[in-house]
């Protein structure tokens, strides 16, 4: 059924699709998918929590992406009485969190690799979006100060400590090393999509920019931890072409994302 309270132009463009929501979305945002027969599926995000209406950084970063890497195509955003949509179209294939794809992790890690590194690849000396660890650790630093930091949402190791002693630990534990590449910002399983036997795009760019390659190395193996187990992020690793690993790097952008 279609949310109440859309433009009316949107009303108008989505009439006669079925409407799915994604219940799996972010705290604060809806994710509808949406089919009519005949035509492209469709995906809709709605932010009406005043401390979500973050879709812009997204809708930027995919018409940046585009013709650069397999993204859904913007088709429409905007921002009314409290309410932001990003409409987008469908990337084909599935998630690599599906069942099927979990069942075989050396092709599955082989995959998250191949995509790191095409990612990685894309030009980014005129991207205009930054995220270096300096101007990370000021947002986090803000996010902090304004009260925005979930602080019963932190990994389990984390659990019970304050933000404001993680945000301590993050100043302290900076590298001195950036290797700056063009970042995913949320590089997990359910943000890679596969159809068949082969890569068919990425979602969810919100994050994007301009970081170092350990931003995403970091929630890859944070995420293939999760979904397969510790004994698969070695093969990733050697797979993606780095053999050997800074742990020290690893663990500032696991840390870092606690605040986001």
């Amino acid at each position: 059924m279609m949310p109440p309270h859309l433009p009316s132009h949107l009303q108008r463009l989505l009439a006669g699709y079925g409407w799915h929501e994604n219940r799996d979305g972010m705290s604060g945002v809806h994710v509808y998918r949406l089919h009519k027969s005949g035509a492209p599926d469709l995906f809709l995000k709605l932010a009406d929590d005043p401390l979500h209406l973050d879709l812009l950084p997204e809708c930027e970063r995919m018409q940046w992406l585009r013709g650069k890497l397999p993204v859904p195509e913007v088709i429409d955003f905007g921002q009314d009485a409290g309410q932001q949509w990003l409409l987008m179209t469908a990337v084909p294939g599935h998630d690599t969190s599906q069942p099927s794809l979990l069942r075989d992790p050396q092709r599955l890690v082989t995959l998250l690799a191949e995509g790191l590194r095409l990612i990685h690849k894309v030009d980014w000396r005129d991207c205009p979006f930054q995220r270096s660890a300096d101007m990370m650790i000021a947002a986090a630093c803000d996010r902090v100060l304004q009260g925005q930091v979930d602080e019963t949402d932190f990994n389990d190791e984390r659990q019970g400590q304050s933000a404001q002693s993680l945000l301590e630990l993050l100043t302290t534990t900076r590298p001195a090393v950036e290797e700056l590449c063009f970042v995913h910002g949320d590089y997990c399983l359910p943000n890679i999509l596969v159809n068949g036997d082969h890569l068919s795009g990425f979602i969810d760019w919100g994050r994007a920019g301009v970081a170092d390659r350990y931003q995403d190395l970091a929630l890859a193996e944070r995420s293939i931890v999760y979904n397969l187990s510790p004994e698969w992020v070695q093969p990733f690793f050697e797979a993606y072409g780095l053999p050997h690993i800074d742990a020290e790097r690893l663990a500032f952008y696991k840390l870092l994302d606690e605040f986001f």
